[in-house]
């Protein structure tokens, strides 16, 4: 009944509370139930009246209004439950009534225990006690079915977070215009893959806690006042109320220091992604101490903002602490113990009436602390949401921005009249009157007007930075049209199936080689399906089909690593090919092809072509030896082979770096940590003497020594509020002197020999090492630290399979960022959106497989480590009542007895709990095992990229025996070849970050960046301009100038005294040479020409 009663209570304080959402939900819009979109609207809406008077501010929270972002995504979460969140919500207020029913009966059974064990009652007891092991074993099982519920609400919150936010983010390139075009948000991924899940996890958390709180609170208000007087209620309301008011007068402003953390570890973050992405050319740049320079500064900064939150967490901590915990703990027995002295609860004379009394004192105890601990968790969890504040303001500024972008032409006065700016389903293409605007308010172009019919081919031209690329961007709706109108053919202002967009770098998915060719559509939404014969023949057209026979036709691949520039090229014109448009936009996209290959372009498209030929002739100087045996081994390149240690051998490595010495800082906090913990566990052996010392007097009815008692207490409740706050910041500052200590280490190996490079591009497998310097680090030494001092249970799970998906899942949307442009202009945004979601749903359903084991683990784990050993105190505490020796009839003896059970109790209690938490290292260790292996399979791998040992990829041999000489002052030396034959790799080798399988190298001095400086990519002018350097190797870095600048570089480096080695397929560079050397076929053929003028 008691728990059918407490069901009924809790669901109409639940539905009191849904009521008051309601109410407020529908003062923020009021048609919620029949549109359920509009509620987002509505919100965006409100947010631009709020910022009417400056509509492109970044929105801030106001320190009065700073759970307004909190309320606003509540709204959003209870509107968005669905049946299945509204029966796990329902399954959870069930499960945490019947623990409040369940507690409260096993806290009456704890005090009959207590009254059977001062009488020596052997057959009562054992009834009890079984009967407590039963209670134990449920509640351990209840304990467990409530954080597996909690994590399942968790991830059910990030569910409806995640897709709604990808709705708008992948609507009307919002991903583009987001980071290209809109300056509002920065690193939106770090948002999505990082903030959702944290803010969803610990709201989830808070959710768990109030109902506990709000259901404790309601039952034992219920059962203080029917054996006791309201009054006490009202005295523990007053004080809660009271230090709330206190706490809240001193209380930080966590939400802006904790968004202020999570944008510092998103720059940080982003920094190493983007090193990652473009370690290639850092490495021929030779910049690694730039890259260094540039992420320990924002490592630095980071360091200092997380110094100074542990230091407000550590002097608010104190007050909180003293308030709330420590002094409400003194409180606690002042009110657990006043009734006894007066009242109906005042033990009569007899040996009968004091067992009473220690049996309700018992309960008493229990009622009393469990009413402070659901009054304080309120008061307390006010203070989480202000932190937690911090992440819902970025996530719903997100959500807002988003919003706002993806419905611009709705929205936006300025868009307002798209519609009359954008003609569509025309014949052609029709420019009048257009403004070419760059978002940073830059005119490339004025009043331009013209007019394409479909058959007919328009040629833009221009020097870089006129406006080319520019133009497409206005016409595919990237950028916004200020002024004119344009007509083209399809529907909506940006690109379409009509519209073809072809890059000079082409965008390649994730995926099957048939996903590449029919992007951006995927393999339902296809009205002529592609057939293995049409990809056959689609790849024959652009000399692809060896891909077939390289690849399994099935694998997923990132194409963007395995193909060359040209074979990319190539690509993005079969894709064209398969899609056929009306018109197609070509923006470079032929500058990697050769120039035979580009005549066949245009041949299968009946489009004419115009060359400028230079005159020369060639001679054949050398050439690759022919091979008799086409089978011959070719010679063998080292591996990059890590020596892969035992995970013992790896913490032992680990603490090397942690703790080198105990004389300094280090070990210093180390020993100070340790003293601390030695002197909490002196306060807690004092306490548990104080507890036994108030139960005497009470027996004795000794008033006067009881108030000396509770003097005592406030000193030691002082003493309590400054130790384990200390203890706290310790541990935080431990867990962050060691990130510091083991970036340093990593980064120190990370930037030294090019290993950046090495790592992610010779290790055979795809070593996120972005994710793991950065996230799997962090997360490693905040648990490291919590297992020193045994205070923080390892809530994070670390385990590698979790690890991997969700930085697959951080990389998906941190690739769609770097490639926004391209996939904007293929209207890649839905495709993009599944692939995201496939990895998404993946991350949640591994996650939740996760949940349920340790749902199962949870119980026994819990029953074995924590309630057995309450049981065992009880049988503890009733032999030593048995073997006690005096006179039971004596209330000195009685005094003795009770101080001595409660005092046995606390001490036996905390040595099992201790004992406990040993058991529980060994899991521990095994969680934490996950992330010891990622950070130092990494450190590995870097160990072996500094002592020389190398990685050929693919250990294909590209060119045999090859030989040539480049003497500084001649004219340049150009090797050209077909996409794919070993051009780059010939470079790479040159600059060392290619091993060579055999031969020798020399070159102009030991330390090439004294006399050799790699120049490439279209920063060339300002490079040539600047470093003076005596060779440079130009790997097609000239595709996207004009000839006459071409012209104009060599000319300038031939007065500058600088020798090219230009890696190309353009014959138009040829007579700028005086030697080719031509690979043939990528098989070691090759060829060396003389080039006479």
């Amino acid at each position: 009944m008691l728990a059918v009663a407490g069901v009924l209570v809790a669901s109409g304080t639940v539905a009191y509370m849904q009521s008051g959402l309601s109410n407020r939900l529908t003062r923020i819009n009021s048609s919620i139930q029949t549109l359920p979109g509009n509620l987002e609207e509505t919100l965006m809406q409100n947010e631009t009246n709020d910022n009417s008077n400056d509509n492109r501010r970044r929105i801030r929270s106001q320190k009065n209004g700073g759970l307004r972002s909190i309320h606003v995504l509540a709204a959003i979460l209870i509107s968005r439950m669905g049946p299945r969140g509204m029966q796990n919500l329902l399954a959870l207020v069930t499960t945490v009534v019947l623990r409040t029913a369940l507690s409260n009966r096993l806290a009456k059974v704890q005090g009959f225990l207590f009254r059977a064990a001062f009488l020596n009652r052997v057959p009562v007891f054992v009834r009890l006690i079984v009967e407590n092991l039963v209670l134990c074993f449920l509640q351990s099982t209840l304990f467990s079915t409530t954080k597996y519920l909690t994590g399942s609400l968790g991830l059910r919150f990030r569910k409806i977070l995640t897709e709604l936010i990808h709705v708008d983010y992948f609507e009307n390139m919002v991903y583009y215009k987001i980071s290209h075009v809109d300056d509002r948000i920065n690193n939106p991924e770090q948002r999505i893959a990082s903030d959702i899940p944290r803010f969803c996890t610990e709201l989830s958390e808070i959710v768990q806690e109030d109902l506990t709180a709000v259901t404790d609170g309601l039952l034992y208000t219920w059962r203080l006042c029917s054996y006791a007087s309201p009054k006490y209620v009202l005295w523990i309301l007053a004080y809660v109320l009271g230090a709330g008011a206190a706490i809240k007068n001193f209380s930080p402003a966590f939400g802006r220091l904790m968004s202020k953390e999570q944008q510092l570890e998103g720059d940080y973050r982003q920094l190493h992604s983007r090193l990652r992405n473009h370690a290639e050319s850092v490495a021929f740049y030779g910049g690694e101490n730039r890259e260094t320079f540039h992420i320990c500064q924002q490592f630095n900064d980071l360091v200092r903002h997380m110094n100074l939150v542990h230091h407000n967490h550590w002097w608010f901590g104190m007050i909180q602490d003293f308030l709330l915990k420590y002094l409400g703990a003194t409180v606690a027995v002042v009110l657990i113990i006043e009734p006894f002295f007066a009242g109906n609860l005042k033990p009569d004379s007899s040996t009968l009436g004091r067992a009473e009394m220690l049996s309700n004192l018992r309960y008493h105890t229990s009622v009393i602390i469990s009413l402070f601990q659901s009054l304080a968790t309120l008061s307390i969890n006010y203070r989480r949401l202000n932190r937690l504040s911090g992440y819902a303001d970025r996530i719903r500024e997100l959500m807002l921005v988003s919003r706002e972008l993806s419905s611009l032409h709705e929205s936006s006065s300025l868009q307002n009249s798209a519609s009359k700016k954008y003609i569509t389903e025309t014949s052609n293409i029709e420019v009048a009157g257009v403004k070419v605007v760059t978002p940073t308010g830059n005119v490339l172009v004025d009043n331009l007007s013209l007019k394409v019919e479909s058959g007919s081919n328009l040629l833009i031209t221009g020097p870089n930075g006129s406006g080319k690329s520019s133009l497409f961007r206005v016409l595919g709706g990237l950028w916004p049209l200020k002024s004119g109108y344009i007509a083209k053919p399809g529907i909506g202002s940006n690109l379409n199936k009509e519209i073809f967009y072809v890059p000079q770098r082409p965008y390649t998915a994730f995926g099957t080689l048939r996903d590449q060719l029919i992007y951006p559509l995927t393999a339902d939404q296809e009205t002529e399906p592609l057939t293995h014969s049409g990809m056959i023949e689609l790849l024959k057209n652009v000399d692809l089909e060896y891909l077939l026979e390289r690849y399994p036709i099935e694998k997923e691949i990132n194409w963007g690593d395995e193909l060359s520039l040209g074979e990319q090229q190539r690509l993005g014109m079969a894709r064209l090919f398969y899609h056929r448009p009306k018109f197609a936009i070509l923006d470079e996209c032929t500058s990697a092809v050769t120039t035979d290959m580009e005549e066949r372009f245009c041949a299968k498209k009946t489009t004419s072509l115009n060359a400028k030929d230079h005159s020369y002739s060639r001679e054949v100087i050398s050439f690759s030896p022919e091979m008799l045996d086409d089978k011959a081994p070719s010679p063998v390149v080292p591996q990059l082979q890590k020596a892969q240690r035992a995970l013992l051998l790896r913490i032992a490595t680990m603490f090397k770096i942690l703790v080198p010495s105990l004389l300094d800082k280090q070990g210093a906090q180390l020993l100070a940590v340790a003293l601390l913990v030695v002197s909490r566990t002196w306060i807690s052996d004092r306490i548990a003497n104080l507890n036994g010392t108030s139960v005497k007097h009470v027996l004795a009815q000794d008033k006067a020594a009881f108030i000396r008692l509770t003097g005592v207490s406030v000193l030691q409740s002082a003493a309590s509020s400054i130790v384990a706050p200390s203890l706290r910041y310790l541990t935080a500052k431990l867990a962050l002197g060691w990130r510091i200590r083991l970036t340093q280490h990593l980064l120190k190996s990370y930037f030294g020999k090019n290993a950046y490079y090495k790592v992610v591009h010779f290790s055979g497998d795809n070593v996120d090492a972005d994710q793991r310097i950065t996230n799997d680090l962090e997360k490693l030494t905040t648990d490291l630290s919590g297992l020193v001092t045994g205070m923080v249970k390892p809530y994070v799970d670390i385990l590698c399979r979790e690890q991997h998906l969700e930085g697959t899942f951080r990389f998906m949307h941190s690739r769609l960022r770097t490639h926004a442009e391209s996939v904007a202009f293929f209207g890649g945004g839905s495709r993009e959106k599944s692939m995201v979601d496939v990895r998404f749903r993946e991350l949640l359903s591994h996650s939740k497989d996760l949940l349920r084991k340790k749902w199962l683990f949870g119980i026994l784990d819990d029953f074995i480590t924590k309630q057995l050993p309450h049981n065992v105190t009880w049988v503890i505490s009733l032999l030593y009542a048995l073997e006690h020796k005096g006179d039971r009839a004596l209330t000195s003896t009685q005094g003795e007895l009770a101080h001595a059970l409660r005092f046995l109790a606390s001490v036996v209690s905390q040595s099992f709990l201790a004992f406990g938490d040993i058991l529980e290292l060994h899991r521990k260790f095994l969680e934490l095992s996950g992330g010891i292996n990622r950070i130092f399979e990494l450190e590995e791998l870097l160990d072996a990229a500094q002592s020389g040992q190398h990685y050929f990829p693919g250990q294909k041999l590209l060119a045999r025996k090859l030989a040539c000489d480049v003497v500084q002052g001649k004219r340049p030396t150009g090797h050209w070849g077909q996409m794919a034959v070993g051009k780059v790799p010939s470079s790479e080798s040159l600059r060392g970050l290619w091993p060579i399988a055999s031969g020798r190298l020399i070159k102009p001095s030991q330390d090439i960046n004294e006399s050799f400086r790699i120049i490439c990519l279209v920063y060339l002018r300002l490079a040539c301009s600047f470093h003076h350097p005596k060779f440079g190797i130009l790997d097609e870095c000239t595709n996207a100038t004009s000839v006459d600048v071409e012209e104009h570089l060599y000319q300038l480096a031939a007065k500058m005294g600088i020798t090219f080695i230009t890696s190309s397929q353009r014959p138009a560079l040829i007579p700028f040479h005086s030697m080719e050397l031509r690979l043939i076929d990528g098989e070691g053929k090759w060829e060396l020409y003389t080039i006479n003028q």
